[in-house]
């Protein structure tokens, strides 16, 4: 259910866990612009806003060939700008996944996640985010964002004069909406005059569970009757589905991914609704529009539910839509990842890119390979996707090969396809492995923990 009233959580430090720092070797493998690393001041009134879609699977908007209507305001974005058709997420979960947005490096490097204890880190300290870099640069910097891996602890609200954080209810129900998001945004945007401005939005919704509002909620339901409870997708129940306890047949299954795509098109609407707020404070025109997935979402492709947990493309592949002003509309085909995102904000905003950023500003050639790393439950799963095919290295280094037109990745042929496969594993060795360092980092309350448990997403 959705609610007006927001819960903040304060901190209780005596109830508190330590939360360790990672330590990390910064790579360079990956593919590198730089013209310098100074900040300078920027003048006029440009913007920047980047929006991130909780849970948002690129095959579900229509601008991406799906069939219902769940993203009319999005496909117009789309429409308008650069829509890429091979983006990838760098990670198949949210904290890791954002940090790379604002970070523009990989998980390996920004060090958010999970340890290897099983604990939650931060990014590290020395890894600047975006807002930073713009902030230095004369920008008002303001973000909106919603569940406990994004509270300010995580280091992501470094750079942000002002971080809105929302934290979310238990048992998955209970965050703020999208109707609520939009309604901070707009008020935050209203309040900076004409300055230019760099605006963080995170819509949750789409994230279990799925409980949009009327029309919403039954808007794609067969027959417009729902086969599946309302809020289905709480901490008993999605233990239970890993459990085998709880089955789905195939209608409760549609039914599910009905109320998925109800949740979508109602972050749809509500897109629509902050692009007609900024149009109206003379900002949108002027502005460069991201909106990005931070990840995707398992519909038993492969057997699973949810996310977090495998690196296949369902999880891992993300719409990404790029509006810049005076831009013309085009598909781009190259291969695209979160990490380009920075580079293509400080570009635009005509800052030097850092010299120890691995991405590239988004255009027209695309990238050789997309790489992400991490998990909640199922270790350091690493994968890689390029033109000659998808490996998947398990944390016990078995690596599955799923050729290039194998896009569903479900016929493993590293017997028949060696030597490509080897050359993939051994970019993916290259890359900077996970260590750990006793830093003191961020720490969450009891009540902070308790949230993420019920949300499924610690034990």
């Amino acid at each position: 259910m959705h609610t007006d009233t927001p819960e903040n959580i304060g901190a209780d430090r005596g109830s508190c866990i330590r939360v360790h720092l990672r330590a990390v070797v910064l790579t360079t493998c990956c593919l590198a612009t730089s013209f310098g690393c100074g900040d300078r001041t920027v003048p006029g009134d440009n913007g920047i806003v980047v929006v991130v879609i909780d849970t948002l699977r690129a095959d579900h908007l229509g601008a991406y060939g799906y069939a219902r209507p769940t993203s009319p305001n999005l496909d117009r974005l789309a429409a308008e700008g650069e829509r890429y058709r091979h983006a990838f997420s760098q990670a198949p979960w949210t904290l890791p996944a954002v940090a790379s947005i604002l970070t523009g490096q990989l998980p390996q490097v920004h060090g958010a996640g999970i340890g290897a204890d099983g604990d939650l880190q931060p990014v590290r300290p020395d890894i600047r985010t975006g807002a930073e870099h713009l902030r230095a640069a004369g920008y008002r910097t303001g973000a909106v964002v919603n569940v406990e891996f994004l509270e300010p602890g995580s280091g992501l609200a470094r750079g942000f004069e002002h971080y809105d954080f929302y934290a979310s209810r238990v048992s998955n129900r209970g965050n703020r909406d999208a109707r609520q998001t939009t309604d901070a945004a707009l008020s935050w945007a209203g309040g900076i005059g004409s300055e230019p401005f760099f605006l963080l939005v995170h819509y949750f919704d789409p994230h279990l569970t799925y409980d949009p509002p009327p029309p919403y909620d039954t808007l794609f339901q067969p027959s417009g009757t729902s086969l599946i409870p309302e809020g289905f997708g709480t901490e008993s129940e999605l233990f239970a589905l890993r459990r085998g306890d709880i089955e789905l047949d195939a209608p409760q299954r549609a039914s599910l991914v009905a109320r998925y795509d109800g949740e979508i098109r109602y972050v749809d609407e509500e897109f629509g609704r902050l692009r007609r707020g900024l149009e109206a404070l003379g900002r949108w025109d002027r502005s460069l529009v991201i909106v990005v997935g931070d990840h995707g979402e398992e519909f038993w492709e492969h057997g699973g539910f949810e996310h977090a947990h495998s690196h296949h493309r369902e999880v891992l592949q993300v719409p990404l839509i790029v509006r810049r002003p005076g831009g013309r509309a085009v598909v781009r085909e190259g291969r695209a990842r979160q990490i380009d995102i920075l580079p293509t904000m400080l570009e635009y905003a005509g800052l030097d890119v850092s010299s120890d950023l691995p991405g590239r500003a988004l255009g027209e050639v695309g990238m050789p390979y997309s790489v992400a790393a991490g998990s909640l439950w199922s270790g350091h799963i690493l994968s890689i996707r390029s033109d000659m095919g998808t490996l998947i290295l398990s944390p016990s280094g078995v690596g599955r090969f799923f050729a290039p037109d194998d896009q569903a990745e479900t016929v493993d042929v590293r017997d028949r396809n060696q030597q490509t496969a080897d050359r993939l594993e051994d970019i993916l060795r290259t890359l900077p492995q996970p260590t750990r360092a006793p830093a003191p980092g961020w720490e969450l309350t009891e009540q902070q923990l308790q949230n993420l448990r019920t949300l499924g997403y610690i034990r």
